[in-house]
């Protein structure tokens, strides 16, 4: 029995020393240094992308509304539309005589002058529309000068003025293509009981002195032209306007005509700055422009 419990003894220490044998000795060495782990790079962060570049804000202007005339345009002037009915070509209110006619021939005087920007010609139109109301009338322009052949001819005894006129209208009206047209033209007036005329437009001081009177003239003519053929249309009463203005007695009978002495211009130059002078003409024409189309267009 004690051999048994000797060896059972014996069996149990077997463990122990097998595991005294296997387990190395606990020597305490420094622990090595731990890897120092690099830090890891940083995960490229992905950068959002660049916003694009914002156009420039455009800015909004207001726009101001059509002012009330163009917002409610009416129709279309019909002066300015349509075909031309009369096409008015008017060569009167280039010049204005400055004339003197004295008790001898030493006391007689003319010069002219342009007088342009009275706008005579403008008032023939306006006057033509005003006549013809409804008629679609438009003013023809004319180059400086076109009327040269006409006024100042070269010499020539067997001289027809009208076929002169036609020549010139022809020219002028070329690409107007109008119905028909109207056209004035000055004349040279003869001044009753002496051998001077009275050239187109302007002012006369007669005499001399105390027996001396001044008064204004308007001498010119209307002649109507077919649109295609040219030919010249029968002349109403005579060419009234001639009749108008034919004697000088009629012209200082006239209150619009007649004007004071002392409104006789100092000089020539000083006449086309004269507002009584231009006021006064552009009034006596207005009147002789009116009786004119009223008989001329009477006839038709």
């Amino acid at each position: 029995m004690f051999r048994v419990f000797a060896v059972a003894i014996l069996l149990s220490c077997f463990p122990a020393l097998s595991f005294a044998q296997t387990e190395p000795e606990a020597t305490t060495q420094p622990a090595a240094p731990a890897e120092t782990t690099q830090p890891a790079a940083p995960a490229a962060t992905t950068q959002p992308p660049a916003p694009a570049a914002k156009k420039p804000a455009v800015k909004k202007v207001a726009r101001k509304p059509a002012s009330k005339s163009k917002a409610a345009a009416g129709p279309a002037d019909p002066a300015e539309s349509g075909p031309c009915q009369i096409g008015v070509i008017s060569a009167i209110g280039e010049k204005f005589a400055v004339q003197k006619v004295g008790i001898t021939m030493f006391g007689n005087e003319l010069t002219e002058v342009p007088i342009d920007a009275w706008g005579l010609d403008d008032l023939a139109v306006a006057r033509v529309r005003a006549a013809a109301s409804g008629m679609n009338v438009r003013k023809v322009a004319y180059a400086q000068g076109a009327f040269e052949p006409y006024y100042h001819p070269p010499a020539n005894l067997f001289r027809n003025g009208d076929e002169d006129l036609t020549a010139v209208v022809r020219q002028i009206a070329a690409s107007a293509h109008c119905a028909r047209y109207f056209v004035f033209t000055s004349y040279a007036g003869q001044l009753e009981g002496t051998n001077q005329s009275l050239p187109g437009i302007g002012v006369l001081l007669r005499g001399a002195g105390v027996f001396s009177n001044t008064s204004l003239f308007a001498n010119f003519t209307l002649r109507e032209f077919d649109g295609e053929s040219y030919a010249i249309s029968k002349r109403p009463m005579g060419d009234l306007g001639s009749i108008l203005s034919r004697s000088f007695g009629r012209l200082t009978q006239d209150p619009l005509t007649k004007l004071e002495k002392e409104d006789f211009p100092a000089s020539p130059a000083d006449a086309v700055n004269s507002p009584l002078l231009r006021d006064h003409t552009r009034a006596l024409l207005e009147d002789r422009l009116d009786k004119t189309l009223a008989a001329h267009l009477k006839q038709e």
